[in-house]
């Protein structure tokens, strides 16, 4: 490129102005004859004399720059700048310069002094709409016939796309990291729920001799265990609920509720919540999780708009109702300051927010924006400063299934139930208090404790388990491992396994789960629900009909 535009080396140049014109990098050509005359009337012969000028007087540099003059510019700069033309981009060049892109100038002007013909850097300059734009730059000096180097070439690469990527794939690998973090304290803390939970529940609807006032204690430490409870299950389906790309019909009101819960630490110091629903019941086709992300992006949105400490004044409105075409319309209306009109064109753009440095990434609306339309529906703002904004997501609507299809049929289960007869279960955990619970609650059957994988393993050589209750997640020996354990043996028992999870937070357990056909049950469980799910593990082998069920 530089050979095609230096057609010598005096300072004579002869313009290709098809090139110019037709030119798709960025490029400028740029007369630095008048700088060097004024820097040598400041006396100054080499690059040290120069760099003391510029600490003495801080206007030289700027001296500099208004005296450096743009020759030509190339159609490629004119599109990185947002100029309307080559004059308005020669005219507007040096405002284009941020305080990053002066100080490397000075730079560029050293290298001069000390005959580099090639400077390479890397800065920052903005558009004609002042937008920002990081560049990677490479000066190229053309001496004339007195070896000055009187003109440069510049070439302008911009790097904005590139460090947009290198950001995402950060912030990925962080969101990643967190996500699995989340998952396995999530995973921790429902184990002791577990117990906690199931313990509270049997004191208080099991004690009828209980004073008043402890009932009272009981009854609230259950309702607080069970929020924890369903607090620990929404934070697992959002991080991981299965595959996203798995769709089905799910009920909207229970997302959007779930969306305000899951919301609440960001939602209760700043506004109240309004639910404005239509009545009956509104579905939609998709995926519970990434619905569900969708709208509590935008409800945490609305929060963080809103400064904490004036919660009277300030709501937060959910509004669902149907509208024309199958379609429901879905808005989230804050009464936060509105957005700026000069980001409201940008908001779904990625990187770019209206938060304060350190509270946001610029990404929650941009995958919002994606979602949406990977369910074709759409998604817009509407927000003037002082009036608080409205993000309104229009999905389609569906008609609702005529029976979950997971549903088991009552009839071998209850008759199982009625008949009163004793299943042989093998119950492996690691955590010895939920065991037991499990042992305590299933009355009336054999029950053998395994507290790691390697002991049931052992035990399966000796006893065939109708049922073999086995925790996903354990040290050393996971319920992956006594699987593929049962799998091997002469007469295998993998399909007699009953997952207990308190959320699979690895991708090998989640893939694991995808790809057996094995019930599962999620920590904490409801004890009469376990009641059901053995019987249910049982009648699909066929264990109890098949062998003289053991009785304690």
């Amino acid at each position: 490129m530089v050979r095609l535009l230096r057609q010598s080396k005096d300072t004579t140049t002869q313009h290709d102005d098809d090139v110019w014109t037709l030119l798709p990098s960025a490029v400028w050509d740029l007369d630095f004859a008048e700088v060097l005359s004024w820097i040598d009337a400041q006396g100054c012969h080499d690059a040290d004399e120069f760099k003391q000028i510029v600490r003495n007087d801080p206007g030289a540099l700027t001296e500099c720059l208004r005296r450096t003059q743009v020759r030509r510019v190339s159609s490629g700069a004119i599109v990185l700048v947002g100029a309307s033309s080559e004059e308005e981009c020669i005219r507007r060049t040096p405002e284009l310069l941020t305080a990053e892109s002066k100080a490397d100038f000075l730079r560029v002007l050293l290298a001069a002094f000390r005959n580099e013909t090639d400077v390479h850097l890397e800065t920052a300059i903005t558009t004609c709409a002042l937008e920002p734009r990081d560049i990677r730059v490479h000066w190229r000096f053309i001496p004339n016939q007195a070896g000055k180097f009187v003109r440069a070439i510049v070439s302008v690469v911009d790097m904005t796309g590139e460090r947009e990527l290198q950001q995402r794939l950060a912030l990925s690998e962080r969101m990643s990291a967190i996500g699995t973090l989340t998952a396995s304290i999530i995973h921790e803390i429902r184990n002791p729920l577990t117990f906690v939970w199931s313990h509270l529940r049997s004191l208080r609807n099991g004690s009828t001799d209980l004073r008043d006032e402890t009932a009272k204690l009981v009854g609230e430490a259950y309702e607080g265990a069970d929020r924890i409870r369903v607090i620990a299950k929404e934070i697992t389906e959002l991080s991981h609920g299965g595959d996203p790309t798995e769709t089905g019909v799910i009920d909207l009101k229970e997302v959007l509720e779930s969306a305000i819960r899951m919301a609440q630490p960001e939602v209760k110091h700043r506004a109240s919540i309004i639910r404005e629903y239509e009545e009956g019941t509104l579905y939609t086709r998709g995926s519970k999780t990434r619905i569900g992300q969708v709208f509590l992006n935008l409800i945490v949105n609305a929060a963080q708009a809103i400064e904490p400490g004036d919660l009277s004044r300030n709501t937060i409105t959910v509004r669902a109702r149907s509208i024309e075409n199958d379609r429901i319309c879905i808005d989230v209306q804050d009464t936060g300051p509105g957005i700026p009109a000069q980001l409201l064109r940008r908001v779904f753009d990625p990187f770019v927010t209206t938060k304060l440095a350190g509270r946001g990434t610029g990404l929650g609306l941009s995958i919002c924006r994606r979602i949406v339309d990977s369910l074709e529906g759409t998604i817009e703002i509407q927000s003037h400063p002082g009036q608080g904004t409205v993000v309104r997501v229009v999905l389609k609507r569906a008609v609702r299934s005529p029976a979950p299809l997971s549903a088991p049929p009552p009839s071998t289960t209850a008759v199982r139930l009625a008949s009163g007869r004793s299943l042989s279960v093998l119950v492996v955990d690691d955590e010895p208090v939920i065991a037991r619970l499990i042992q305590k609650a299933l009355v009336g059957h054999q029950v053998t404790i395994a507290h790691d994988g390697r002991q049931a393993v052992a035990l399966m050589g000796e006893h065939p388990y109708d049922v073999i209750l086995c925790d996903l997640i354990m040290p050393e020996m996971t319920g992956m491992d006594v699987y593929r354990a049962a799998l091997q043996r002469a007469t295998p028992m993998h399909e007699r396994i009953v997952f207990m999870t308190g959320g699979a937070f690895t991708q090998r357990a989640r893939d694991f789960l995808q790809s057996v056909p094995n019930l599962r049950i999620e920590k904490p469980f409801d004890l009469a629900h376990l009641e059901r799910t053995i019987h249910e593990a049982a009648d699909a082998t066929g264990a109890p009909s098949s062998r003289k069920s053991v009785h304690p």
